[in-house]
């Protein structure tokens, strides 16, 4: 089998708003950084932009990528600039790194950079998910989803003929749904291999390309891509994931070999291989810890089923990772974080709940305890942690970590103003020398608001590419018979089976960090697929559906594309759609307003302007604007039975529809005085 090497492959779409914005405040943390980048495997520039004049060139910053290169790095690049790289840890595209460029003659360390810009590089890795996750065809892997036995797959077992036969199974469907060169698993520690494949490949050459992609996949513990040449001289692409054991060492390889890339076949290969981890290695329910979304949803029902009692939350944030990454390896990383997780598992009580909050950071959830008794409980779980240590016979390390306590009566706002307290105690009480724990006072609230902002930026990401959300369909009441129906549909977030959100809570945080494109796009996608699969055909062909556009859509000059292209996917008639822009974003954005309405309108779809009568120029903007629907704001609507301008302004709005041929309707309407 030839050696790997890397490839170019072409580069999904990504936010560039978001993008800016979250570096923005990278660029905030950061002194005297002059120059910020985005860069693919094949070394070529994907984002970029400049933060001092006299940058020096982008082309000239970028890391001179090795396929398999997954850990930050510090380089000089001379004339007092300095660049640090960061692997991106994104799902759905691989081996792109974030590169920071500062202009300094005393340059900080890489791992105070690292520290200051973690959570932002966190939100870049997702939002490039999420871009990927919505602007491109995705595989149908239900079935795969679905098609591993629910028995556990053990490989020393005394029938291993019986796993390996659930292992080929499972390799023959992935096989089977796309038109692929080749599927494998090779379970390294029992030497079990199963392949679905072409005439081209065979055991020997499967086994041949496991051994060159053991050791890089032991490195980065992530899906790989690379290029390989087959003996025809034809080229492929290898997409694989490691099996990983419960030690988190690489006891396998899931691997899918395809002639045209896509980031797709990503998601795939690494369903294929977390499900045989899982199967093969399932633990028992009572050690498995909680994921953030879950942590918030059971302080949430103990919150509202006892308001009165007190209840705590601690948040736990690991010391001194990187020195033992740098000293031990990641092995030695990942040894430490189990070991922490099973002394936070061990000192629960039988009511806690345990959670890992993501990388080195956990959370301990007390019902019914104190601020004071949550206190102990984290001083007690640090000293026993800071009694285990990481060594390797030449060296030692100490484990410890810093602890952020607060209780439900400093943190009124609920589940998520307790995690934002206890994280920013936690890390204050880092911040001070770490190996302690602090009960949360009241302190800045911007730094509050700001890591508050960034979580829940966090939390709608991960709603996107998990499909938390819901869409509910508003009818628009007709006060004439020969009016169809009509729906605005909005989006709520899934409330983990209580009840559903109202995402308005998360929208400052949406709209600061540029998320609202992409909300708007899942609503596109959710609401075509769900029109498209309607069984009542004839009355969705009847009806018309509102949906809501952003300012930050309206700047996308690839957004109308991206409708176009997704309504001809559906097959849903473009008359059945009518997209809401608001005044302010058509009078801030006119000629793309204009560009926007002008190709929806030739698609065939309505277009409604929303909030109509508060903006500066109100009417002037209808002359070269036709819409079919101009929306009244509720300001005006409201108190038109007592305010005689209300009413006027409303009347004015109706006699214009009527001569540009547009149709009016009335927002919050409260009652049926109004609506006559």
């Amino acid at each position: 089998m030839p050696p790997i090497s890397k490839i170019s492959a072409s580069v999904p779409a990504i936010d560039e708003q978001a993008i800016a914005a979250f570096v923005s405040e990278m660029v905030d943390s950061v002194e005297n950084t002059a120059l910020a980048i985005i860069s693919n495997w094949a070394g070529h520039p994907v984002w970029q932009r400049s933060y001092q004049s006299g940058a020096p060139d982008p082309n000239e910053c970028i890391p001179a990528n090795e396929v398999f290169a997954a850990e930050p790095a510090k380089r000089p690049l001379g004339r007092g600039n300095v660049a640090y790289d960061f692997p991106l840890s994104c799902i759905n595209v691989e081996n792109y790194t974030f590169t920071l460029v500062v202009y300094s003659l005393d340059p900080p360390s890489l791992t105070s950079v690292e520290f200051q810009i973690s959570k932002m590089l966190s939100c870049i890795s997702r939002q490039i998910d999420v871009d990927v996750t919505l602007s491109t065809t995705s595989i149908d892997i239900s079935r795969i989803a679905t098609a591993l036995p629910a028995k556990t797959i053990d490989q020393n077992s005394s029938t291993p003929d019986i796993a390996s036969q659930s292992l080929q199974n499972i390799v023959d469907l992935c096989f089977s749904e796309r038109e692929l060169e080749c599927v494998a698993t090779v379970i390294t520690d029992c030497g079990t291999t199963t392949i679905a494949c072409k005439d081209s490949f065979d055991r020997q050459s499967i086994n041949k390309l496991v051994t060159l992609l053991k050791e890089p996949l032991e490195k980065k513990r992530r899906v790989v891509t690379a290029r390989i040449t087959l003996a025809n001289g034809d080229k492929c692409h290898v997409v694989c994931a490691p099996i990983l054991s419960k030690k988190q060492t690489v006891d396998g390889i899931a691997l899918l070999i395809v002639r045209d890339f896509e980031p797709s076949y990503s998601k795939l290969i690494r369903l294929l291989a977390n499900k045989i981890a899982k199967q093969r290695h399932a633990e028992p329910s009572s050690t498995k810890l909680l994921n953030r979304i879950e942590l918030v949803a059971k302080i949430s029902a103990t919150l509202e089923i006892q308001p009165t009692l007190p209840h705590s939350l601690i948040y736990y944030d690991a010391d001194k990772m990187h020195t033992i990454n740098d000293a031990f390896g990641y092995s030695g990383g990942d040894s430490a974080l189990a070991r922490f997780k099973n002394i936070l598992v061990d000192s629960a009580g039988a009511n806690d709940s345990v959670a890992h909050m993501g990388s080195d950071r956990f959370a301990m959830f007390l019902p019914g305890a104190s601020g004071d008794t949550a206190v102990a409980k984290a001083t007690q779980v640090l000293q026993i942690l800071n009694q285990e240590s990481i060594d390797d016979g030449a060296k030692s390390i100490n484990l410890s970590a810093s602890a952020g306590v607060v209780d439900n009566s400093a943190a009124t706002k609920g589940a998520e103003d307790m995690l934002v307290h206890a994280e920013v105690t936690a890390r204050g009480a880092q911040d001070r020398g770490g190996n302690q724990s602090a009960l949360f006072e009241d302190i800045d609230s911007s730094i509050i608001q700001r890591r508050s902002d960034v979580d829940k930026v966090g939390f709608l990401q991960m709603a996107l590419l998990e499909n938390k959300f819901v869409l509910h369909a508003q009818r628009i009441e007709a006060i004439n018979a020969e009016s169809g129906q009509k729906f605005e549909l909005l989006a709520r977030l899934d409330g983990n089976g209580n009840s559903d959100t109202s995402p308005a809570q998360f929208l400052s945080a949406a709209e600061r960090y540029q998320l609202m494109a992409a909300l708007d796009r899942w609503v596109i996608n959710s609401a075509l697929a769900s029109l498209a699969g309607a069984e009542n055909t004839l009355e969705i062909s009847l009806a018309t559906f509102c949906i809501n556009v952003s300012a930050q859509s309206l700047r996308d000059d690839s957004f109308v594309d991206f409708i176009e292209a997704r309504i001809a996917e559906s097959g849903v008639p473009p008359d059945t759609l009518c997209f809401e822009i608001t005044e302010t974003s058509l009078v801030r954005h006119i000629e793309r307003a204009q560009r926007f309405v002008q190709r929806l309108q030739r698609l065939g779809c309505q277009v409604a302007l929303d909030d109509f009568g508060t903006g500066y120029s109100s009417f002037a903007y209808l002359k070269t604007l036709p819409v079919n629907y101009l929306k009244i704001d509720g300001s005006f609507v409201r108190d038109i039975l007592e305010n005689d301008l209300s009413k006027a302004i409303v009347n004015a709005v109706v006699n214009i529809a009527d001569v540009i041929g547009a149709q009016t309707v009335a927002e919050h309407v409260e009652s049926e005085m109004v609506q006559a």
